[in-house]
């Protein structure tokens, strides 16, 4: 048997749209893999998703695995799923991601990293429809990411401990294919240009703790203005948590959650998690909130 722990991601990170994520410490999914005589068998458990294999994001990775690299045997997946679907927090890559490390370490598959993130993506493309792999990068890797997809690569850049994150998941469903359908479809080359300089710094920002550069750098002009209204109550909440002490503030995914940043040395992150979520409640809307540091990507245990 073959345990594996996926842990949840944040994407986008502002102007770092489809390019940047980071890997959460908490939530996470658990996942078991055991060798069978044939086909595939899926148990779940916490959040709901589909137990069947034609339907389930693993049951997808697992039987285009077990076909491409001849694997006369079976296997079942039990998944304890404890990140929520069209959470924007990464659910699907999860799933996916864990399926690719188990199956590969149950039936001795060696794969390098960009066939993992090549198998991984199989799951993303069939949830969201489109080719990204900014939630599975970090899953796969931990930290920082910056995902490639032409060619497909990623690459890990540590985040300095001085940051923790608050993520908090109102009580909505964000379909991540209707997200993607309210898309610009062409930008001007002004907002590129400035979208591309942030997400730069962003990235220095978050290595060096650095946050007066934080400051400047999470501010998006491209997605979030057109996201922004599935979010409830966002650019309220957004106010809330930069006035208790977040130094940047994005939608997660496509939302509905939201990620705050912040300094650990001045602001308590189970403090401000636990202030965003009295503002839903508030607003009559129940929220489930995570909070720690940038996380590590998916492992054996």
């Amino acid at each position: 048997m073959i345990r594996v722990i996926s842990p949840a991601t944040s994407a986008n990170l502002g102007p770092g749209f489809d390019v940047l994520a980071v890997a959460l410490e908490r939530p996470e999914d658990t996942m078991e893999f055991c060798e069978i005589d044939e086909g595939i068998e899926i148990e779940v458990k916490g959040y709901s998703v589909p137990a069947s294999p034609e339907k389930n994001i693993a049951g997808i990775v697992a039987n285009k695995m077990l076909g491409d690299f001849k694997i006369e045997r079976g296997v079942k997946i039990s998944i304890n799923k404890g990140i929520r679907p069209m959470s924007g927090l990464g659910s699907s890559a999860a799933s996916s991601t864990g399926t690719v490390i188990g199956i590969s370490e149950l039936f001795g598959i060696p794969m390098n990293r960009d066939k993992l993130l090549e198998y991984s993506l199989i799951g993303e493309e069939a949830t969201s429809g489109s080719f990204h792999a900014d939630n599975i990068s970090a899953c796969l890797l931990g930290g920082l990411t910056i995902a490639l997809s032409e060619p497909l690569k990623a690459f890990r850049f540590d985040v300095a401990s001085s940051i923790d994150y608050v993520a908090v998941l109102p009580d909505i469903e964000v379909n991540t294919r209707e997200a993607r359908k309210i898309l610009p479809k062409k930008i001007t080359l002004r907002k590129y240009s400035s979208n591309l300089a942030r997400a730069c710094l962003l990235v220095r920002a978050l290595e060096e703790g650095d946050f007066k550069k934080l400051n400047i750098a999470y501010e998006d002009n491209l997605i979030t203005p057109l996201r922004s209204k599935l979010v409830p109550f966002y650019y309220e909440l957004k106010r809330e948590a930069l006035s208790t002490g977040a130094e940047a503030f994005f939608i997660s995914g496509s939302g509905p959650a939201t990620l705050s940043l912040l300094n650990r040395e001045k602001v308590d992150a189970r403090d401000l998690a636990e202030h965003l979520r009295s503002f839903y409640l508030n607003k009559g809307i129940e929220a489930e909130i995570y909070w720690g540091k940038i996380g590590e990507g998916a492992r054996v245990t």
